[in-house]
């Protein structure tokens, strides 16, 4: 059993876009032993990106909630203390500054969840601590 948490890209993949996954990450997705969590932070930037017309949807945002929660069991993780901690220690490099994979690598850390991503900046911070399953 392995707990993951998804990169907001991943998830967009793994509800509209299934062809794009990795067969390794297909399989670790699908395993009913292992835990999937998205972050509150990947919500907040579907949510942002879909009002400001940069990702769009056939579902509206409460549906993709539903979706996530209820019908592929994902869990929501809420952003804790711990995680803005880590966030506040973490060091990136001045070509990666997006607050929303910031929150979400500090969440990965800090609950030594294995991220599972495409985003090749991402392995910056594995001397960090971040393990990573790439796409």
């Amino acid at each position: 059993m392995s707990n993951y948490l998804l990169d907001t890209h991943i998830l967009v993949w793994h509800v509209y876009q299934q062809k794009i996954l990795s067969q390794q990450v297909i399989n670790e997705l699908e395993d009913y032993n292992n835990k999937i969590f998205i972050s509150r932070a990947s919500l907040l930037e579907i949510a942002m990106k879909s009002r400001e017309g940069n990702l769009q949807f056939k579902d509206d945002f409460v549906t993709i909630i539903q979706i996530i929660e209820k019908h592929l069991g994902i869990k929501i993780l809420e952003i804790n203390n711990r995680h803005l901690i880590k966030f506040s220690q973490l060091t990136y490099p001045k070509t990666h500054k997006d607050p929303f994979d910031h929150v979400i690598i500090s969440q990965a850390i800090t609950d030594k969840l294995c991220l599972i991503s495409a985003d090749s900046k991402m392995r910056y911070y594995k001397k960090q601590g971040l393990e990573l399953l790439e796409n």
